[in-house]
């Protein structure tokens, strides 16, 4: 996982413009449709790239 550009699960959630326990809840049910590697539990919190974000924001406008 690069360190660089990391964000709580909160605040990506906020970034995609959803309540801030969606990256926590889409993890739990869908881990797969996280880029690989892009996203990590750390104890409590989520921690995600901003490519992570990214792959996010793509598949929602697909959908």
């Amino acid at each position: 996982m690069d360190l660089d550009n990391l964000y709580s699960g909160k605040d990506a959630s906020e970034m995609l413009g959803k309540s801030g326990n969606y990256i926590r809840q889409l993890y739990a049910k869908y881990p797969k449709r996280f880029l690989p590697g892009s996203c990590r539990k750390i104890g409590r919190e989520f921690i995600i790239t901003i490519e992570g974000i990214e792959y996010l924001k793509k598949g929602m406008i697909k959908k």
